[in-house]
């Protein structure tokens, strides 16, 4: 692409009709107000590198609440955040966030940044790498100018990943976190001076709340290929900010790669359980206190060191139904997938498979109410005979109605 040139018919090209539409009208709202818009972030960046993006972020030289209120269908599809001058506008299946342009100071490491408008330029700086500081003029004199002041073309030319500034990562060390990943996704190699820096500040991540960690390993978790990332990270130190015993190696990759098939994306929380899968009951707590995960994050955590404590009986071939369905009961199935992935036995795959797929669904013919007819009392003796009858059929022991009502009268003949 020639330095020089317009992006307007790159977003004719690149951005659906309707998108395309409510950024026209942006535009015509904004120039009615005196006020200056430009396309901004990974979209700007997808465009350059000629792919396709649908996460829109503007930045208004002017108010960007009432912006976002002008162009919105209704009133009950703006979210706003008054702090910081941000709106999130629904716009059919998609969401555009708009946020007053403006440039930032950081009182001390790892804080949120005090804010103040500023121009575009100012809002650029800002950003975290070069080849996310460029913007795309909105405006009806301008449309599709680029703004590259930092050099982004440049570096998505040279595949690299740039920091602005040398206290980039003081500033927001997460932001070493967003360069791994977006090397991952890109392909592209982090430059020399930026991985001096990531080895100098690496230190800093320790100013960083868990709520914004966690985010971080959330963005990764979501990733094509979290795997890759996780690697990485390791070659660089990083795993270990999150838990000095995870480990990004060939083993991860090979356990992620056997998550996903050609059809379907494998849920965030399975590549969770196979991250932490080899560490103990009491790393995987230390894990979970140390990112604050949430109830459903902290649940597979656990669900998969039940089911680690279980891989013998599991991969035994004298298994028992019963004695699997006992074992993986209420987990969930997250951690089921997980395990299947995680697990060498081939046994215990076909285990957990026969678990999920037929043994669990399984359950006695008499019901609650028919036990109770039969003479059983209500509370822990009805869910006892219940579970028994459940586990004869899981095991082939009984089949039929008759056998059901035989085994009960044969327990309460016995029982004292």
């Amino acid at each position: 692409m020639d330095d020089n040139e317009n992006l307007a018919s790159r977003l004719a090209e690149k951005l659906p009709a309707e998108i395309l539409a409510l950024l026209r009208v942006a535009s015509a709202e904004a120039a009615a107000r005196a006020w200056r818009i430009y396309l901004v972030g990974g979209t700007v960046r997808d465009i350059v590198l000629d792919r396709t993006g649908f996460d829109l972020d503007l930045s208004v030289e002017g108010d960007a609440i009432g912006l976002a209120n002008a162009i919105a269908a209704s009133p009950n599809d703006v979210t706003v955040h008054h702090r910081f001058n941000t709106a999130r506008v629904k716009w059919g299946g998609h969401h555009i966030d708009l946020a007053r342009s403006r440039e930032e100071t950081y009182t001390r490491p790892g804080a949120l940044p005090t804010v103040r408008p500023g121009h575009i330029e100012k809002d650029l700086f800002r950003r975290d790498f070069t080849i996310n500081a460029m913007a795309v003029s909105l405006n009806l004199n301008d449309w599709g100018r680029l703004i590259d002041e930092l050099g982004g073309r440049k570096d998505i030319r040279q595949g690299l990943i740039r920091v602005i500034h040398p206290k980039s990562f003081v500033d927001d060390a997460t932001r070493i976190w967003r360069a791994v990943r977006y090397e991952q996704r890109l392909g592209f190699c982090i430059e020399p001076e930026t991985l001096k820096l990531i080895d100098r500040d690496r230190q800093m991540l320790r100013t960083i709340t868990a709520d914004r960690l966690r985010y971080e390993l959330d963005c990764i978790l979501r990733e094509a290929f979290p795997e890759k990332v996780f690697r990485r990270a390791d070659d660089l130190g990083l795993l270990a900010t999150w838990h000095p015993s995870l480990k990004g190696d060939t083993w991860l990759s090979e356990a992620c790669a056997k998550a996903r098939s050609p059809t379907e994306t494998p849920h965030p929380d399975i590549y969770l359980a196979l991250l932490a899968w080899r560490l103990t009951a009491s790393q995987k707590e230390e894990f979970i206190a140390s990112l604050r995960f949430t109830k459903a994050q902290t649940r597979v955590l656990r669900d998969s060191e039940t089911i680690s404590r279980n891989a013998e009986k599991l991969a035994s071939p004298q298994a028992k139904p019963s004695s699997v369905f006992a074992a993986l009961h209420g987990l969930s199935g997250d951690a089921l997938t997980a395990a299947k992935c995680a697990m060498g036995s081939d046994t215990a795959r076909l285990n957990i498979d026969r678990f999920e797929n037929e043994w669990r669904r399984i359950s006695s013919i008499l019901t609650g109410e028919d036990l109770k007819r039969l003479g059983v009392s209500q509370g822990p003796d009805l869910k006892w005979v219940l579970e028994k009858l459940r586990d004869l059929r899981l095991d082939g022991v009984i089949s039929s109605r008759g056998q059901e009502e035989t085994f009960v009268l044969d327990w309460l003949n016995c029982k004292p």
